[in-house]
């Protein structure tokens, strides 16, 4: 017979989900995970969504949804859909629209990261985890000191296809309404006269003068549009820092440990968004 103490394992749901039979020990039915699902903005008309490509594919074949289910879509705008199945291809279905709620599991300021461009897999990793935690949009920057270089316009447009795709799975992972936008790879010097237009820029910095986030009294003001920069692991050349300066960026320490790239890229705007208290 087993106790409320004793040991199960990890996986085990917990007491409340539990009936006790006469043998001992009878599980409740898991809870059913949540699937949301995408479609692009001008698949909406009015009451009726449409789905199509890979989303109705996943919809219809791997999940098994048919006519007369409910299911969740969000259109990257803010806007998650309950929709009833109505019509149903092999490869398309159609819905009405019964309920609208808008930014759901959305944070309140918008962060915009422009983040040096890093190895594939490792930039692959930072679009999806930046998604999750709530970034509104990602610029790509070429740095003076960055290891990874790209060439030609159709090399970097596969690029940029290929993290808007991850960001739709990031957004949809964590139950976002909105889809970050990727921007085009953008040359640093590029990204400077934009600083202006943000409410607040912070920089992550080597320096020694650098702020940690809790003595950034200017992140305590009524801002909402905040733009992050984050460097190559070799950091920002010595012109780079200056001209960011005098633009009005904020040099922002993460702390002592030297981290990668990509680590840099992700808790930043978690750590930004703590600070905040707009993480959950």
């Amino acid at each position: 017979m087993v106790r409320n103490n004793d040991y199960l394992s990890p996986f085990v749901p917990p007491l409340h989900n539990v009936e006790r039979g006469i043998q001992g020990v009878r599980f409740a039915e898991p809870q059913t995970m949540i699937t949301t699902f995408y479609t692009k903005p001008e698949n909406i008309r009015q009451d009726i969504l449409t789905m199509d490509g890979d989303e109705a594919k996943h919809a219809l074949k791997i999940l098994r949804c048919k006519i007369g289910d409910q299911i969740f879509v969000v259109d990257g705008c803010g806007t998650k859909y309950n929709v009833l199945i109505e019509k149903a291809s092999r490869s398309t279905l159609e819905g009405k629209i019964l309920s609208r709620i808008r930014k759901e599991n959305e944070p309140a300021y918008h962060l915009t990261l422009a983040q040096a461009v890093c190895r594939q897999e490792r930039m692959d990793f930072l679009i999806e985890k930046t998604t999750e935690i709530g970034v509104s949009s990602i610029i790509p920057i070429l740095t003076a000191k960055g290891l990874v270089k790209v060439s030609g316009i159709s090399k970097g447009k596969a690029k940029i296809d290929r993290w808007r795709r991850i960001a739709i799975a990031g957004m949809k992972q964590s139950l976002r309404t909105v889809l970050p936008e990727i921007e085009s790879i953008t040359a640093f010097e590029c990204l400077l006269p934009r600083i202006g237009s943000y409410d607040l820029c912070l920089i992550a910095s080597l320096e020694k003068d650098s702020k940690s986030l809790k003595e950034c009294a200017e992140l305590k003001r009524n801002v909402r549009k905040i733009l992050l920069i984050v460097g190559p692991e070799s950091g920002f050349s010595e012109e780079e820092l200056t001209q960011t300066k005098l633009h009005g960026a904020i040099p922002i320490t993460l702390g002592s440990r030297r981290l990668r790239t990509e680590t840099a890229g992700i808790i930043f705007p978690a750590l930004v968004l703590y600070q905040l208290g707009n993480l959950s």
